[in-house]
């Protein structure tokens, strides 16, 4: 009764330690931004904004990129209204070079930051995944010593 009772727990700890296993994040592009999942499930903008503002090795890179998204956010409503500006300088025949110039300058730098913020969004999303390493702080390991053989916890 005693052996079956030591192989039940064995059994037990044993499929608690291989379901331990950490969750990465990954990212995938879509139409109106990234997509990001976890375990095959598809999280929101605020359960990874959570995550990684918890995450001290992902937090920084996080609000880095929060703060470029803004700023490229910023740039492209200047280049909406840089736009709006050539289409009414076209309809009004008047010099086109000034809202142009504007036009590219705010789109170019728009683009700049929005790509510094997917590259830093990128790289949170990395540190966050290694953070976790890649297996639990214990393992079975098995044993064969004067009392028998079986199953240890190594720490």
């Amino acid at each position: 009764m005693k052996t079956l009772k030591t192989i039940f727990a064995v059994g037990i700890i044993a499929l608690i330690s291989t379901n331990l296993s950490a969750q990465e994040i990954t990212a995938f592009p879509g139409a109106w931004g990234e997509q990001f999942y976890q375990d095959k499930e598809k999280l929101s903008w605020k359960e990874v904004n959570k995550i990684m503002m918890e995450s001290q090795v992902a937090q920084v890179e996080w609000q880095k990129s929060k703060k470029l998204a803004l700023g490229g956010l910023v740039f492209g409503l200047a280049n909406l209204g840089s736009s709006i500006w050539v289409i009414t300088s076209l309809d009004q025949n008047k010099p086109l070079t000034g809202p142009i110039i504007a036009a590219a300058g705010t789109g170019l730098v728009g683009m700049i930051f929005f790509k510094a913020s997917s590259d830093n969004k990128r790289k949170a999303i990395l540190n966050y995944n290694d953070g976790l390493g890649g297996s639990t702080s214990f393992r079975l390991v098995p044993v064969n010593n004067q009392n028998g053989t079986g199953l240890a916890l190594k720490f």
